[in-house]
């Protein structure tokens, strides 16, 4: 039973970042009708910003002490009084890294957004009015370039990167069993399920997310209200970018900085197919189920049979339903 509860609390966990990720393939997709294969590798690139703002230029000779490494006085006065391994000594490790934490990510989502916006710009606008196959195809093709770049400017080696939250391990009963965490993976948590929920209201609750809405549903329709559908495609792949950029930087926390971590976005794209393309509620119900059965798995089989399960699960659902637990039906009137 211990074991099981442990298993299941890291496959929430896991789950809530496969739904931050997935927001932002669902919101391209609500606005554009386009599925961005891609979004791995915005996801890779936000990685790779944080790395470089938290850990390149840090390192820089021009760049100043206190960016790499604050140690005020009173925090060396602190940690000369702390034992080995205290929860209160990764509080200050974070605190130390803070400043080049606070750069990372900000220099992560303004770099990513602009990454976005030229992929829009330049690759995706002109397509407008054009075959939905032909930008989807086109988001294919972005994945070679994307790798590619992502090798030419950092390199293949690995890299890691400060954790966003303070690492401190926490035990705590829970039924009568004992539960291990560490306090980045629950802040990690948090962090996701709370931008989920800002771009669902955003969606739901703005003029910005009606005209995403709007324009989802009739492009035709949308200008002649006044929409400026162009904007609302910027703004869709602006918004999937900064998620990205954020789900970047705390995948970077876990796995480690790799190109390889573009491939994360197949496993999430499963994800939303099997929530349904259009449906904020169905990915993130999709998103803590394979979560849950992914670490199940894991505990049971072993790591790679974990790496199946969301391509097992959408088979299953897509035979079942075709457009996902919770997506709209389209019907094709002739």
């Amino acid at each position: 039973m211990g074991q099981f509860i442990q298993f299941a609390i890291n496959g929430l966990m896991s789950g809530a970042i496969y739904a931050l990720i997935a927001v932002g393939i669902v919101s391209v997709y609500k606005a554009t009708k386009v599925v961005n294969f891609a979004h791995g590798y915005l996801i890779m690139f936000g990685a790779y910003f944080y790395y470089t703002f938290s850990v390149v230029v840090p390192g820089q000779e021009w760049a100043p002490a206190w960016l790499a490494s604050w140690q005020p006085g009173w925090m060396v006065v602190m940690r000369a009084d702390l034992q080995m391994f205290s929860p209160m000594g990764a509080v200050l490790d974070w605190l130390a890294n803070l400043p080049r934490i606070t750069l990372g990510i900000i220099g992560a989502l303004i770099c990513n957004a602009i990454v976005g916006r030229i992929i829009e710009r330049v690759l995706m606008r002109p397509l407008m009015g054009q075959s939905v196959f032909a930008m989807i195809m086109v988001t294919v093709g972005l994945i070679s370039i994307m790798s590619g770049g992502a090798q030419l400017i950092w390199t293949a080696d690995a890299g890691f990167v400060p954790h966003i939250a303070p690492n401190t391990p926490i035990r705590f009963e829970l039924f009568g069993t004992m539960i291990f965490l560490f306090g980045a993976d629950l802040v990690n948590m948090l962090i996701a399920l709370i931008m989920f929920g800002a771009i669902v209201a955003f969606v739901k609750f703005t003029k910005g997310g009606i005209a995403i809405r709007a324009t989802a549903e009739d492009q035709s329709t949308a200008y002649s209200m006044g929409i400026s559908v162009p904007k609302v495609f910027s703004r869709a792949w602006v918004l999937a970018s900064t998620t990205g950029a954020i789900a970047g930087a705390i995948l970077a926390t876990r796995n480690g900085i790799s190109p390889s971590l573009g491939l994360f976005g197949f496993s999430v794209l499963a994800i939303v197919l099997m929530g349904g393309l259009d449906s904020y509620v169905g990915v993130f119900i999709a998103a803590m189920a394979v979560g849950v059965l992914e670490a199940m798995t894991q505990w049971k089989m072993g790591g790679d049979w974990a790496e199946i399960v969301p391509y097992v699960m959408v088979l299953f659902v897509l035979v079942w339903r075709p457009h996902g637990l919770f997506g709209q039906k389209e019907v094709e009137r002739i």
